[in-house]
């Protein structure tokens, strides 16, 4: 059986950040992520400037790194 090594990829300068955070900060941002996705694709929705549609996806990948960090902390 042949094994092949496992591709590291490069960690984002969300994850990292993500990563230095305690749990309580993490729960804060996340809640401030939701707020500024509806809040930006609500705009978006009035102006249709891709500004604020950039905004909100940032602000799900933030949303997305803090769900996948929590997860990895709650199975430690």
């Amino acid at each position: 059986m042949i094994r092949r090594k496992k591709e590291e990829r490069k960690r984002t300068k969300i994850e990292k950040r993500v990563d230095a955070l305690p749990t309580a900060e993490l729960l804060t941002w996340n809640e401030q992520a939701l707020y500024s996705i509806g809040r930006n694709l609500s705009t978006w929705q009035k102006s249709h400037d891709s500004f604020y549609l950039e905004e909100a996806r940032i602000g799900a990948e933030v949303v997305h790194a803090i769900m996948n960090s929590l997860s990895e902390r709650a199975i430690k």
